[in-house]
């Protein structure tokens, strides 16, 4: 093999089209990567993906890695014609670690019949701050044990089907409050606390890959620059302190907390040197084919780089043949998205609905009872619909066409002025409902949730996102689905007319509303 097709096989890097173009084709021809990583622009059904798959393969007379983010809830890039699960933290709702396995196992499946051997997931960040805007219901939970359980109930379901996993964010970015896909986070602990909270899930979870993220450790890094980027983190803390033998796979490094301080050319050399083995450019074709040809000409110059490019190819292409090496006879494409894995998907999330209710007259909803009904447009075009309703949720529609209501719509950085001439005609007797997404973090939203409870005793706050928000001063009565899938928000809908009672378990520990 040649160095230029070395060099290619340490580049993880997306592709711009549904199909194999002249565009991917080029871009393919130029790199010959090691990994292709698949987004919604790549997805319509699960015919399309599998013949992508296998012309790229075709094409490159080799198979490549070929990884998604198949975590679940918002983070699932395979929906149309496939099974959807709820997410993480939905899911540890359930009480019920075999509940993550029997889900996990349905999409491991689906993704080895169409060809997708690698998830880029589990998600093993411990979300203990609710201000984090990048995990949150990501996360299994606050509690490490938690974590740990689930996460390991995940890796092993896609194991048994032949799928390769990955854990992230290495080295742990749970506790941030900046996400890392905008600007640097800075995680602010000492190295003790770092091996005994942050890093437990690397430590315990046997996975063949990691994923190590673009987030500052003052205590362990010298200079201020993304772990993704830190021979102190990658070769000093991953190899040397955890003794990790398996592959790093970085972070897209074209994301804010790297490209805001670095070129792209400097983010792929600095993170190989520092051991980084599969270098991710997940968007740009211009600037893919530059850092490869970067590459390319810097390692015919440098010793170090040559041996750092000689190392990480030693170990992606075992990874790779290990990846390759299980086949799928037990499933056929007919069977993805089957009525029986959406039956068992559906019951499993029936079990997640989280209530806090003081006031138990308010469920099921009547008719009669209920009073306005408002709702904050979600910020993730994620399984709603577009034009006039764009952003409205589903369950939100339901409702309000069940009980004969109009929806109030609120943006999610409503200004706080404007929250009077809402509330001017409430009826404070009656079971006012708010659907809202992390409004513990807008302070417009958070603003009108508590005043619409200090004078509506009866009001109902569901939150479709993080939990959080039913800590917000002065919530009485509220709903958690932990994300807005449509799984989730049909099992929501069979809570508020009755069918089912919300069961789940609180996934996060309660909070003094101002501290969140």
């Amino acid at each position: 093999m040649t160095q230029e097709r070395e060099n290619g096989k340490l580049f993880m890097i997306g592709i711009p089209s549904a199909v194999l173009d002249d565009e991917t084709k080029y871009l393919l021809e130029q790199i010959m990567p090691g990994a292709i990583i698949l987004f919604a622009r790549n997805i319509v059904s699960p015919q399309q993906v599998k013949k992508l798959i296998d012309d790229i393969n075709t094409f490159l007379g080799y198979r490549p890695l070929i990884s998604i983010d198949q975590e679940g809830g918002i983070v699932s890039r395979l929906r149309e014609g496939f099974s959807v699960s709820p997410g993480s933290m939905a899911l540890t709702a359930v009480n019920d670690p075999a509940c993550v396995y029997e889900v996990s196992r349905i999409l491991a499946r689906e993704m080895k019949t169409i060809g997708i051997n690698w998830n880029l997931a589990p998600v093993v960040d411990i979300n203990c701050n609710p201000k984090n805007p990048g995990i949150g219901v990501r996360s299994y939970s606050d509690s490490i044990d938690k974590v740990i359980e689930n996460s390991k109930q995940f890796v092993n379901a896609m194991h048994e089907e032949g799928v390769m996993t990955c854990l992230k964010h290495f080295p742990g970015k749970g506790r941030v409050s900046v996400d890392a896909h905008i600007d640097l986070p800075v995680l602010d602990i000492n190295e003790k606390e770092l091996m005994e909270f942050e890093l437990r899930p690397f430590r315990e979870l046997a996975c063949e890959s990691i994923m190590p993220s673009h987030i500052y450790i003052p205590s362990i890094q010298t200079d201020k620059e993304p772990a993704s980027l830190s021979y102190e983190v990658l070769t000093g803390l991953a190899r040397q302190k955890l003794g990790y033998n398996g592959v790093l796979v970085s972070d897209d490094l074209s994301m804010g907390g790297v490209s805001n301080y670095y070129s792209p050319e400097q983010a792929m050399i600095m993170s190989l040197k520092a051991g980084m083995d599969v270098l991710t450019f997940c968007h740009d074709p211009l600037v893919q084919v530059r850092v490869y040809n970067y590459l390319c000409s810097i390692v015919k110059k440098d010793e170090t780089v040559y041996e750092r490019v000689s190392e990480s190819f030693t170990r992606i292409e075992k990874f790779t043949e290990r990846a390759n090496s299980v086949s799928n006879q037990k499933y056929c494409i007919s069977d993805i998205g089957s009525d029986q894995n959406l039956e068992l998907i559906q019951k499993i999330t029936d079990r997640s609905v989280t209530g806090r209710i003081s006031d138990k007259s308010i469920l099921p909803l009547k008719s009669e009872e209920v009073g306005k009904v408002f709702s904050v447009k979600l910020t993730r075009q994620v399984q709603v619909e577009d034009g006039p309703n764009a952003g409205v949720p589903m369950i939100a529609r339901q409702v309000a066409k069940l009980f004969e209501k109009e929806i109030c719509m609120v943006e999610p950085e409503i200004e706080t002025s404007k929250i009077k001439e809402l509330l001017k005609d409430i009826d404070c007797s009656k079971v006012n409902i708010i659907f809202t997404e992390n409004a513990h973090l807008k302070t417009g939203q958070r603003k009108l949730i508590e005043e619409l409870c200090n004078i509506s005793p009866k009001s109902l706050i569901i939150a479709l996102r993080n939990p959080y928000d039913c800590f917000i001063k002065g919530v009485r009565n509220s709903l958690l689905t932990y994300g807005y899938e449509m799984v989730s928000q049909r099992s929501l809908l069979k809570v508020l007319n009755g069918q089912l009672k919300p069961l789940g378990t609180l996934s996060v520990k309660e909070y003094n509303s101002d501290e969140v």
